[in-house]
Formats: C-alpha cells, structure tokens, sequence
C-alpha cells in the first residue's frame, strides 16, 4: 500500500518479470518512498551491481491517482492495487474506458476540454457511474455487463499499437456527447480490454510527479500567470520529498522502490521523460484554457530536454517487479544524489 511505503531508486538490473500482484495504498499518513540516483545519466542505463543497502531515503507519496476515464477527471484513492499495465481497483484498470469522435480518432482532453468536467465514481466490482456539472443526470456503466459477450470486440490502430475494444450502449455514446460536444452524438465510448501476454501496450504504467517541481513552477509564474495544480498535469503519483530534494531531481531518478525491503516491495523502472503539450494550459477547475498559453510558456524557458518543441514535466515508469505481499504498516524513507 502507498501510504505505507518506502520508494527507492536503484541500478540494480534484472530481467523485467513482474511475479505478482501488490496492494498499494495512500492514507492520511503518507506512505514510505525511497530513492536512489544514478551515477550515470539514465539515458545510458548503466548495469552497475549495487546492493540492497544502497537504496537511499527519498519522501513520501502525498497523492494517488486514479484514471478510469482517459481524459477525464482522476479519482483520488486511500489504496490501489498494481501490475505491469498499471495500476487497478475494484476490477477496473487505468484507463479501462476510452472514447473515440466521429474521425475514428481518439478522444483526448487537450483537444476536448470538458472531458475534463467528468467525474468518475466507483460503486463496486467493474461498475461505476460518470457524473458532470454540464449534465445533470448521471449515468452508469457496469463492465460486467459489457464483457459479457467477448465476441464483440473491434480493434483500432493507434501508433502502431492494436488496441482491443468493447463498445458501451447507445445510451453512453449519447451522454458523453452531451456532455463534451453538447450535441446528441457525436462520440462514441468503449472499454479497452488489456493486452493479451504477447501484445504492446499504448500507454506508460505509471507517471510521477515531483510536487517541489511545481512549486518551483508557480514560483516563476507568479509574475506572469495564475498558479497551477499538479492536477494539470494528469500524474498518478505525487511525490512529497524530504528537505534538501531539490526541484526537479526527477530527472535523475531511475528506479524507484516502493517497499522498504525487497521481498516486500514493488520496483519501477524509467521509461522515459514526460514530454508535455498545450493539455497542462487547461485549467482543471473550470475546463478553461489559459489564454497566456501558461504553464506551457514558461516550461519551454528552461524544461526543454529531450525534444526542441516538447518541454519536460514529470517521469513514465515500467513496473519491473512486483512481490506477492501487501504492506501497511509505516516504513521509512532514505535518498541519495547523483
């Protein structure tokens, strides 16, 4: 469980076999994180042999989120379950319900802004109910329902991935595009089934943010735009690091370990940086653009690092190994810098 975990960062490297499931959880005490910093940078990936007692303190996880609904609003959640797709709860897994428009293309909120008005509630096992502020009834969807019957599937290509679809009733299609376009139809919506052993998946398992990173942030946009919210940048995992974690340090930061020992823990692995777009100018109290194209403005300043028009806001993990154990009890934290 998160709130109950040490996250660390290693290189200690090792066949990426995830050998189990891990409950994860963030309560009001915030879980245990550790981390350790390459020696090298980790685009080099170094395949150093380090010893156990080499993960270092980093903080704690402040916030869990939770994104049934791609673009939509994240649920906040005490406790959340893991494995190499992501994270799960309550049968549900990340990302599990998608929509598609009229072009056959995949819905998002940078394009869709009140896609970002859609709450997500969840009522039991694979069921839950969307609720927004642009439409007064809510409405429920069951996946129980909707699996039922594994022969209606369809399949879409996006990116040179296949992704496996069940299509919702008609009654979804319309309340989601009353609810986004404002029309009768328009949008379309399906649960995305998990890949099978031998498929790719279109989506990174988890993204982490760094809170003193946004704090920093809204310290250089104090002259020239509202603040913003770690909300805006659409993470799962909010990090709250100990005093002396500078803003940014992400950057650096490998391998996390969430766990304070390693027969009780769950690791990640980098994936890669998290390139931002226009989506982290949408304002997630009101579904507005910021018409002084910030944050996005500022980022371009000083966070450009891996692409000349894309700036850098937060870290993809892999989940490399999970271990069949659930923590609750407090662990502690340690860290180390490169």
């Amino acid at each position: 469980m998160l709130s109950d975990f040490t996250l660390c960062i290693s290189i200690k490297m090792r066949s990426p076999t995830v050998i189990g499931w891990l409950g994860v959880s963030a309560g009001f005490l915030a879980c245990s994180i550790t981390a350790w910093v390459a020696y090298r940078k980790r685009h080099r990936k170094c395949r150093r042999s380090h010893k156990a007692n080499e993960w270092q303190h980093l903080g704690t996880v402040k916030t869990i989120n939770f994104y049934p609904l791609k673009g939509a609003a994240p649920i906040r959640l005490q406790q959340v379950d893991c494995s190499e797709y992501g994270f799960h709860t309550n049968g549900l897994w990340e990302r599990c319900l998608v929509a598609y428009d009229k072009s056959d293309k995949l819905v998002y909120s940078g394009s869709y802004l009140r896609m970002l008005s859609i709450r997500v509630v969840i009522l039991g096992e694979r069921v839950l109910r969307l609720e927004s502020s642009n439409l007064p009834s809510p409405i429920i969807i069951d996946l129980n329902d909707l699996l039922s019957d594994p022969s209606q599937i369809v399949e879409k290509l996006r990116i040179k991935v296949v992704t496996r679809l069940v299509e919702c009733h008609v009654e979804h299609h319309e309340w989601l595009s009353r609810v986004v376009l404002q029309q009768e139809q328009g949008l379309r919506l399906y649960v995305k089934l998990k890949p099978l052993p031998h498929e790719a998946i279109d989506i990174f398992p988890v993204m982490v943010m760094h809170e003193r990173s946004v704090i920093d942030l809204n310290e250089r946009l104090k002259e020239h735009s509202r603040p913003v919210d770690c909300q805006q940048f659409r993470r799962n995992l909010v990090i709250d690091s100990k005093a002396g974690v500078q803003p940014y340090d992400e950057d650096n930061w490998f391998w996390l370990k969430i766990g304070e020992e390693i027969e009780h823990s769950i690791i990640m692995r980098y994936n890669s940086d998290c390139l931002r777009c226009i989506l982290v100018n949408i304002n997630v109290d009101d579904c507005t653009r910021n018409a002084d194209f910030e944050p996005f403005k500022t980022l371009n300043r000083f966070r450009i690092r891996t692409n000349p028009k894309e700036p850098t806001m937060g870290v993809y993990y892999d989940i490399y190994k999970l271990h069949l154990c659930s923590i609750s009890a407090i662990n502690y934290l340690s860290q180390n810098f490169r």
